[in-house]
């Protein structure tokens, strides 16, 4: 790296580029300064008309990462994206190409965007970028503990949270905040590990600061003191914010603890998100009452006296409200109020119902009066684990799929509500779930076709039946299907894929796979048949079934189509199997033909048909 440095010196010294007007290497330097960057160059170079000196350090990968660029001496003052080392976040790297065979140009290139940064700052047309690196100016201190919370920051109401803590491992404090009211003592424990009931109390106070609110975050330099704190605070809320911490603050608590005072900040950025910081405020006083067997403390909060010391330690918030993880990795809000009725948990439905919880839907309701089997677990959701069931008083049982989907949705994804039902779909409806709650799809995973056809012709009688999907896989990987109905309009169901002719044996026509054909198989006798597909098979359907019914959803997808994905026939045909004049469709014919399958005379969907049953 040492010779790399050199060049770029040599090279530099020679062209004729006036960006850089010195370049010196700088011996025995303390890495640990320069972002761990083993060589250290010192530039000469202009700013708005001026000489300056900043410091480029070069990573060992230089020239296939960036530079790294510091004001080591201060030159430029608190700018936006300068960290109190010194180092200036330029750019974003995770898209940017390098061209490592270039180092110059890639040094020149990084510098340019440098002095654009520094002017910026300099003159201020970039100010409001300080609020949207809040978070991360706050977070750059030596003293500063992990808060894990719940917020919702679309709610600018002054709010006091629900707030423990308690001590893990070899003496390290966790804490973990949550709106009230939320019953997430589940998602508390597969989140944290943490048991509330054996936590700390102590009490939290959201304060969101009024929109437009700018705030010069704090520098290692410039902290900011207990009267800064609060003088930023109430300069920045509503009065009515105002009276709710007055309320907050005289109302007497019960088993909390007094000793800590919390308190959490909200500031919208200019980009319409909210940033959020806090602290720990250590050191005022409280009073305490006793009225019979409980201990009533009057708390008095340390923005309402004058404490004579108060510890204050900032607080990083890690954030795990399900609007925010949805947001910041791949999710939906907007599925976070509906609600999925999965009918068939198996290998297909099983992942149909664990890719609906990830993306974000707030109920899943899951029907199978199955249970589960250990030889299919390599092509079903749930692993070894949930097969079977220890009781005292049966022994080992086998696990009813339902409830071990449900217990693998809990541990993964524990803001989906889940509600299994171990037993027949008819029994299900029967009952009324579509009357009792409101569900917004069904999507039916059975892989029986003449089960299915009772639940099509069900729910076509049904008044308000929501969107059906259909999902099913073909044998020896050859295809798999998703067929979408009661999607705005009656016409297209699962029986228009039966069309009934005179003199012929019912049919799919959306098979791959030539009909009539015996794919089942039995490795020990009748008690072990099956039907022969791998999970890749279950899985590419259940992605097919999962987007169709997002977008549904999302009223993204109109009307009902068949949808299909083809699969290699290589197995299929080296057991002697014959394909469908369909399996020759080109992905476009597929797609481009997925609203010809409708039978103008159903007996189930089309006015002709049902007229004439």
């Amino acid at each position: 790296m040492t010779r790399l440095i050199n060049r770029i010196k040599e090279e530099l010294d020679t062209s004729k580029e006036c960006l850089i007007r010195s370049f010196k290497v700088l011996e025995n330097v303390d890495s640990s300064k320069y972002g761990y960057c083993p060589d250290v160059a010192e530039i000469e170079i202009e700013v708005n008309g001026k000489p300056t000196v900043l410091a480029v350090g070069f990573p060992d990968m230089f020239p296939n990462v960036l530079p790294k660029f510091f004001d080591v001496n201060n030159e430029f003052g608190h700018i936006p994206h300068k960290m109190p080392s010194g180092f200036l976040c330029f750019t974003r790297s995770d898209s940017l190409i390098i061209d490592g065979r270039y180092p110059v140009d890639i040094l020149l290139h990084c510098l340019k965007k440098v002095i654009c940064l520094i002017e910026d700052g300099l003159s201020g047309r970039n100010k409001l970028d300080f609020i949207d690196e809040f978070e991360v100016y706050w977070h750059k201190s030596k003293s500063i503990d992990n808060v894990h919370l719940h917020l919702d920051t679309d709610n600018n109401k002054l709010r006091e949270l629900d707030f423990w803590w308690s001590v893990v491992g070899e003496g390290f404090t966790v804490y973990v905040g949550a709106e009230k009211n939320q019953s997430l003592n589940n998602a508390i424990s597969q989140f944290f590990g943490l048991d509330i009931n054996k936590g700390f109390k102590a009490r939290c106070i959201y304060f969101p600061l009024k929109e437009g609110t700018f705030l010069m975050p704090p520098t290692g330099e410039d902290e900011w003191n207990f009267q800064t704190l609060k003088t930023n605070i109430f300069n920045n809320i509503s009065d009515q914010n105002k009276k709710e911490f007055l309320k907050i603050a005289k109302q007497k608590n019960k088993n909390i603890d007094v000793q800590t005072e919390f308190i959490v900040i909200g500031i919208q950025t200019h980009k319409g998100a909210t940033a959020l910081f806090g602290c720990s405020l250590n050191g005022h006083s409280a009073k305490s009452q006793h009225r019979k067997k409980n201990k009533v403390i009057q708390q008095v909060h340390p923005f309402l006296i004058k404490p004579k010391e108060t510890k204050l330690t900032k607080l990083n918030v890690k954030r795990w409200h399900p609007n925010f993880l949805l947001n910041r990795t791949g999710g939906n809000t907007g599925l976070k109020d509906k609600h999925v009725l999965v009918v068939g948990v198996g290998s297909v439905g099983s992942e149909v119902a664990m890719r609906f919880a990830k993306a974000g839907v707030k109920k899943l309701s899951l029907v199978d009066p199955d249970e589960m089997e250990v030889e299919n677990i390599h092509r079903h959701a749930i692993g070894s684990n949930g097969v079977y069931l220890s009781l005292d008083e049966y022994g080992l049982v086998s696990n009813p799929k339902v409830y071990a989907v449900k217990n693998e949705i809990n541990r993964k994804y524990p803001f989906t509500e889940v509600k299994p039902y171990w037993e027949s779909v008819k029994k299900t409806f029967e009952e009324g779930l579509l009357s009792k709650e409101q569900v917004d799809l069904i999507v039916i995973a059975i892989g029986s076709v003449n089960m299915e056809m009772s639940i099509n012709q069900m729910l076509h009688r049904e008044t308000n039946s929501p969107p059906v999907v259909y999902t099913w896989v073909e044998p020896l990987g050859i295809g798999g299907h998703t067929l979408v109905t009661l999607n705005g309009e009656k016409q297209g169901c699962y029986q228009c894929l039966f069309k009934e002719r005179e003199g012929e044996a019912l049919h799919n026509r959306s098979a791959f796979a030539k009909p009539f054909q015996e794919f089942s198989k039995a490795l020990t006798g009748c008690g072990s048949v099956f039907t022969p597909y791998n999970f890749l098979d279950s899985e590419r359907s259940a992605l097919m079934t999962v987007d169709a019914g997002i977008k549904i959803l999302l009223r993204q997808l109109k009307g009902n189509p068949l949808l299909s994905w083809k699969g290699e026939d290589a197995l299929s045909l080296e057991a002697g199997y014959e394909t469908t004049p369909r399996y020759a469709f080109s992905t476009d014919e597929l797609f481009n033909s997925r609203y010809l399958y409708k039978d103008d005379v159903c007996r189930v969907c089309s006015e002709a048909g049902s007229d004439s049953h």
